[in-house]
């Protein structure tokens, strides 16, 4: 399931209608997050927990993990979580690469290939969000597709996905890049939000990070990335390859937790408004506006059609040097379908498990 939401509400009423009421296994009423987490206490007692240092972007968040540790599934399945701040993917990455941090979360698709295309042995093995990210512009601009570009100085930040995505568009789209538009590259997501704040730019492409920011500048939401490119993925776990190999099972088990998390997300979105309230700092204005009514679509599931299908953007753009890179090298799909294929033994009749199991044939078969 997808929190594109308005897609969400009808699975979610679907299911409600074909069941009478939202059920789990076994028929039973779907417990509430509060209760889940009891028992997920009470089934974790007495457990040795592995340490997993979680690196991610405290403006963007990191709800699948936020859930994973607030309701107790964590520690269910023997995993102690520790997140760790980064504000900017280089930073992140290259604590990981140097193993600072056993796992990244919220550093896009671009960056963490990027790496690999510079040496990093990193392997991504989840999902987390895809598409949501904002483009913003001066509010006098009406946007009428991408034509509007054309003639405007537009703002990107290097190495994060959205650049990517928009130039991929653009490209396909017949435009020229080099003559139709002016681009301006920075390093960071919040100096794109600076630039065209003071007008040293007409369009950014930005991120999730300052969407919020953006809207309180007055800026217009032009559009969003995945409106742009349906096919581009954002966000994924991605670690040492090596980490990967010397703890499956550790990983297999996160991915339980990944999966479970994204199951709360789908039947108690208020209860997710208020982890990020929690974890973000955020007032319940802002937490809804960000998880809810963004074009951000979280799952789980690794997508690796879509991770490929970012790979060979990159390497037709000349957006990094991908020849000579083999890139199922680098994509651990069998640990997440490990962990799913489990939680449906467990649950053969729960919907939404079922639903996973018939997506993960369409994003990665």
């Amino acid at each position: 399931m997808t929190l594109n939401w308005k897609k969400t509400c009808t699975l979610a009423l679907a299911v409600m209608m074909s069941a009478t009421l939202l059920t789990g296994c076994g028929g039973t009423a779907t417990p509430t997050s509060s209760t889940m987490d009891e028992k997920a206490k009470d089934k974790a007692a007495g457990k040795k927990l592995e340490h997993v240092n979680m690196a991610y972007n405290p403006a963007t968040g990191n709800i699948l993990g936020f859930i994973a540790i607030d309701s107790g599934i964590a520690a269910e399945e023997g995993l102690e979580i520790e997140l760790i701040p980064f504000t900017n993917s280089t930073d992140a990455l290259n604590a990981l690469q140097a193993g600072k941090v056993d796992m990244g979360v919220s550093f896009g698709t671009i960056a963490p290939l990027t790496m690999v295309t510079r040496g990093a042995d990193f392997t991504i093995f989840g999902g987390y969000v895809s598409g949501g990210m904002p483009v913003y512009g001066n509010p006098n601009i009406k946007y009428t597709g991408l034509e509007t570009f054309r003639g405007k100085t537009v703002a990107v930040a290097r190495m994060y996905t959205p650049d990517l995505v928009w130039r991929g568009a653009m490209v396909k789209a017949g435009y020229d890049l080099s003559k139709d538009v002016k681009i301006i590259e920075f390093k960071k997501p919040a100096e794109v939000l600076e630039a065209v704040s003071s007008g040293k730019a007409d369009i950014g492409i930005g991120t999730n990070s300052t969407y919020l920011q953006a809207v309180a500048a007055g800026l217009n939401i032009m559009t969003w990335t995945n409106d742009l490119d349906p096919m581009h993925v954002c966000c994924r776990p991605v670690a040492n390859t090596q980490w990967i190999n010397g703890n499956p099972d550790l990983v297999k088990r996160l991915m339980r937790a990944w999966i479970r998390a994204e199951e709360i997300l789908i039947n108690d979105p208020e209860y997710c408004v208020k982890l990020n309230m929690k974890y973000m700092e955020l007032d319940e204005d802002q937490s809804r506006k960000m998880l809810l009514e963004t074009n951000q679509v979280f799952e789980a599931d690794p997508k690796s059609k879509g991770v490929r299908y970012m790979w060979q953007m990159m390497g037709k753009l000349n957006y990094a040097k991908t020849d000579g890179i083999d890139i199922e090298k680098h994509i651990n799909t069998n640990l997440y379908k490990q962990a799913l294929d489990e939680l449906l033994a467990e649950k053969p009749d729960n919907k939404t498990l079922q639903m996973f199991a018939e997506r993960y044939k369409k994003y990665n078969d």
